[in-house]
């Protein structure tokens, strides 16, 4: 199998109608750039739906989101010809990268279509009819039938169009700024967590201070009033014998008295 040079493949192509709109400009060591079409979708687009672009419009693709891009050029490759396709090293550099295959069937004819996914740091901007997808043509021993399904392709399919609407794709720069916000959360819990240990190692310190006070204030009171039972005690005591004594006295005191009286009357 042999790729065509730029000079069979600009005699191939001036002879046939195999890229439409043909630009002889565009043919490049020996590939030819297609461009970007009208049709585009967005992962991240607002609602989701398949975008026309005016001429010259431009969009931006940004960093972890996919696009798919319908070229300008409708092509039709020669059943004796297999063509492959890639991105320009200048947008492939920055970032994006080509999901959807690398070659054109023999036979193919439509627009053909790119997926692409933007595995880069920063937004990449594509302008509408500007050369990005060159496209290399070889020969086949033997013509070979087209049966795909996007034969005559003019427009972007439905089917990889629902199947990029499903969820939503966030992006490495988006993750990493989930996983920044949730270190920032988790620093601010844990600053959190040690404020509320240190007040209740504080409070614990200045209950069992004063748990020590109130022991002590206990002891002290129960000891004064310990003192003030036992001089009660002893005083009721002392009154009591006092009493006993006086009792006694008095006892003493009328006995002498009758003595004496009994003395007289003798």
């Amino acid at each position: 199998m042999a790729f065509l040079g730029t000079t069979s493949l600009t005699k191939k192509l001036k002879a046939h109608n195999i890229i439409i709109p043909f630009v002889e400009e565009r043919i490049k060591n020996g590939s030819y750039e297609l461009s970007l079409g009208a049709q585009v979708f967005q992962t991240d687009s607002s609602p989701r739906g398949v975008k026309y672009l005016k001429p010259n419009e431009k969009i931006e693709i940004k960093p972890g989101q996919f696009a798919l891009l319908l070229t300008k050029e409708y092509v039709k490759i020669p059943e004796d010809k297999i063509a492959f396709i890639s991105i320009k090293a200048g947008i492939k550099f920055k970032g994006l990268v080509n999901v959807s295959g690398f070659h054109v069937d023999p036979g193919f004819e439509g627009n053909l279509l790119f997926s692409v996914y933007n595995a880069g740091p920063a937004n990449i901007v594509l302008s509408n009819d500007t050369p990005y997808f060159p496209m290399w043509f070889a020969d086949l021993d033997a013509p070979q039938d087209y049966n795909g399904d996007h034969d005559k392709q003019t427009k972007i399919p439905d089917e990889p169009v629902q199947m990029l609407s499903q969820g939503e794709l966030t992006s490495p720069n988006v993750l990493s700024k989930r996983i920044d916000e949730v270190r920032s959360l988790r620093s601010k819990f844990e600053m959190l967590a040690l404020l509320v240990i240190a007040f209740l190692s504080a409070l614990t310190v200045k209950v069992w201070t004063d748990a020590s006070k109130l022991k002590e204030a206990v002891e002290f009171g129960y000891k004064k009033k310990a003192e003030e039972i036992s001089s009660d005690s002893t005083y009721n005591k002392l009154q009591s014998n006092v009493s006993v004594l006086s009792n006694k006295i008095d006892s003493l005191t009328n006995f002498t008295k009758k003595a004496s009286t009994a003395k007289t009357k003798k």
